[in-house]
């Protein structure tokens, strides 16, 4: 009995750390004992304070920068780093309202090609074409194939049959635009087995 009592009395002699950290622990021992104990602030941005036995650090919160993923960009295939040419998708607001148009035209006059629907043929290729100041177009031509003739074609026709576009506007600030679209054709029938 008297050993459980002795027992008692030393761990109660003990002193106990709540708020226990491998950090904080290593922060409060350079608090104590170190004399480069600002320079040990500055380069963990942890500062130590003691209340009687423990050692509390308190950290800065971290940035929501910190926080998320890293981005990174790549080009899309087919399209080369900063020669001019600008994706029918970007995001950059001087273009938005303008391409949305774009894209609208093209899409009204898009079809998927009879032939490609009864061989089930499905495909994505890139085109690339050129607008003038005016809205005319000046060229389109194929960057990447789709592997079928005929689903290249109708795209290639799509883009020519939607010009002329609207004059490019001025707030873009360009008498020319060089443009890469990407097209996909899918065949949903295949995928809820409907087969041509």
């Amino acid at each position: 009995m008297r050993e459980a009592q002795n027992r008692r009395a030393s761990k109660s002699d003990t002193p106990v750390e709540k708020n226990f950290h491998p950090l904080s622990e290593a922060a409060g021992r350079e608090a104590q004992g170190s004399s480069d104990n600002v320079n040990a602030q500055e380069e963990t941005g942890l500062v130590p304070e003691t209340r009687g036995q423990d050692v509390l650090v308190r950290r800065p919160l971290p940035t929501l920068r910190e926080l998320l993923p890293p981005v990174r960009l790549f080009p899309s295939q087919g399209q080369a780093k900063n020669d001019g040419r600008i994706r029918l998708d970007s995001r950059e607001t001087k273009y938005l309202s303008y391409f949305a148009r774009i894209k609208r035209a093209i899409e009204l006059v898009w079809e998927y090609p009879g032939p490609a629907l009864q061989q089930g043929l499905e495909g994505k290729l890139v085109l690339e074409f050129a607008i003038l100041g005016d809205g005319r177009l000046e060229k389109a031509h194929l960057i990447r194939s789709s592997g079928s003739p005929i689903l290249d074609e109708e795209a290639i026709r799509a883009v020519r049959a939607a010009s002329p576009f609207h004059p490019i506007p001025v707030g873009i600030g360009r008498d020319r635009l060089e443009i890469i679209a990407s097209f996909e054709y899918l065949d949903n029938r295949l995928r809820y087995g409907f087969v041509p």
